[in-house]
């Protein structure tokens, strides 16, 4: 014996549940963007401040924060970008294969 193929409700309550991981998986892969924004700022900042002691014990040039800063958030932002975005892609392609399998389930069970 099969299982019951799944009514009106079973179905509206599916897509609820695929929204809330969908939302889930948007709101971790904004967390996972953030810190990685943020570690990478902060490394950037620790390399302002290395570069400027070195400047001020003789050992170095002259550096400004715009000078420093600036490509360590450029490439904080790519980092982070990739980083949110792999998490976001797992995220969707998960629900998706999700989505698939109970259709192919319940086209299983219509039979």
């Amino acid at each position: 014996m099969g299982a019951p193929s799944p009514g009106a409700g079973d179905e509206a309550q599916w897509r609820s549940r695929r929204r809330a991981a969908a939302a889930a998986w948007a709101a971790f892969a904004f967390v996972v963007w953030n810190v990685v924004f943020d570690a990478a700022v902060l490394e950037s900042g620790r390399d302002y401040l290395t570069r400027q002691a070195r400047h001020q014990q003789g050992q170095g040039p002259a550096v400004t924060i715009p000078q420093v800063m600036g490509r360590g958030i450029a490439r904080g932002a790519a980092r982070a970008t990739a980083a949110g975005g792999a998490v976001a892609a797992c995220g969707t392609l998960g629900v998706w294969l999700a989505g698939r399998r109970r259709r192919a389930r319940s086209a299983g069970a219509a039979e």
